[in-house]
């Protein structure tokens, strides 16, 4: 007779058993001798063993079975001679080196190649309908929060939305779609996003920082609707949500120790996948600028006047931050312009 705890199917409680195995079927008896089943051995489906952790049975229709190893045991259990996979590569030394390889690679592979490529799919099939939404309560948010009404004139608003019409009606997309908005905001100072429904939101900081040029706006302005065009947004939650999935489906059930290289693990491919959205937000600017017959150079300047408010940059920055080094795109606006 052997213990064992038995978890009966659809129910919450744990019995201590006792299995009485013969040449074909194994008895399951209570604490008061009585037979509670009589399972054939073929039914029964134990999960493959690894080292000395305790063995789990499955019974169809009846429940799940719990018991410390032992050779007898496991000589029982494991007596149809189907390979125990897990076991062989646990102990084998061959298996373990070759793992240490393959399970690296396979996750570079996973988070370099495969999770963006999902999230570029995904984001193409979201329909409008939801997407216009989250964009309106992310504004109401952010308004209720870190903007404010803007400051500039109304006559100044309608001057930069005349000649940013005109622009856009030069170019490829569908310029209907895009709305800009004017907005102040001592949190975020100089800056300029864009929702995914195609608003686009300036802070008044960023016009007295660019002296409000409009050459220099658009160029900014162009490099928002890059984001717009190309689904970056839901690109990027879709990612962030894809890798969340990914760590927690490797490393769900390790110490604390994993969950803090999880993070940081999540944090840097993370903004290494932005920082491939922001070199092509770039490019689709350079390129509607050239087909508007906008000078280029245009956005580099722009670019020099966001480095100046923001610290020195280093080469590791690109590692921990989600835009590329802006001395970086500003050389690559000035080869695309020669």
């Amino acid at each position: 007779m052997h213990n064992a705890m038995f978890y009966p199917a659809g129910s919450a409680r744990c019995l201590l058993v006792q299995l009485e195995f013969s040449a074909e079927e194994v008895r399951m008896r209570n604490a008061n001798n009585e037979v509670l089943h009589t399972i054939p051995l073929s039914q029964l489906n134990p999960t493959p063993k690894l080292a000395a952790t305790r063995r789990e049975v499955m019974l169809p229709n009846i429940g799940l079975l719990s018991f410390e190893p032992t050779p007898e045991l496991d000589s029982l259990i494991y007596s149809s001679g189907k390979k125990q996979w897990a076991s062989t590569l646990e102990s084998s030394y061959q298996g373990i080196a070759i793992s240490l390889l393959l399970v690296p690679l396979c996750l570079f592979i996973v988070f370099k190649y495969i999770i963006p490529l999902a999230a570029e799919r995904f984001a193409e099939v979201i329909p409008y309908s939801a997407i216009n939404l989250a964009s309106i309560h992310t504004l109401k948010a952010l308004d209720q929060g870190m903007l404010q009404p803007s400051e500039l004139t109304l006559s100044e608003q309608q001057t930069i939305q005349s000649k940013w019409q005109r622009t856009v009606s030069q170019l490829t997309f569908d310029n209907a779609y895009y709305t800009l908005r004017f907005r102040k905001s001592e949190s975020l100072g100089a800056n300029a996003f864009a929702l995914p429904n195609g608003t686009i939101v300036v802070t008044d900081e960023f016009i007295q920082l660019i002296e409000s040029r409009q050459d220099l706006l658009q160029a900014v302005l162009l490099h928002e609707i890059g984001h717009v065009e190309h689904h970056h947004s839901m690109r990027l939650i879709s990612q962030s949500l894809f890798s969340s999935l990914v760590i927690d489906y490797f490393f769900t059930d390790v110490s604390g120790l994993i969950d803090a290289f999880a993070g940081i693990s999540t944090t840097l491919v993370q903004n290494q996948f932005s920082s491939e959205l922001e070199w092509e937000a770039d490019n689709f600017a350079l390129k509607q600028m050239k087909t508007a017959a906008l000078d280029t150079e245009a956005f580099a300047l722009a670019l020099e006047k966001l480095m100046k408010t923001i610290p020195k940059e280093s080469n590791v920055d690109s590692w921990l931050q989600t835009h590329p080094l802006l001395r970086k795109r500003i050389a690559n606006a000035r080869v695309v312009q020669d």
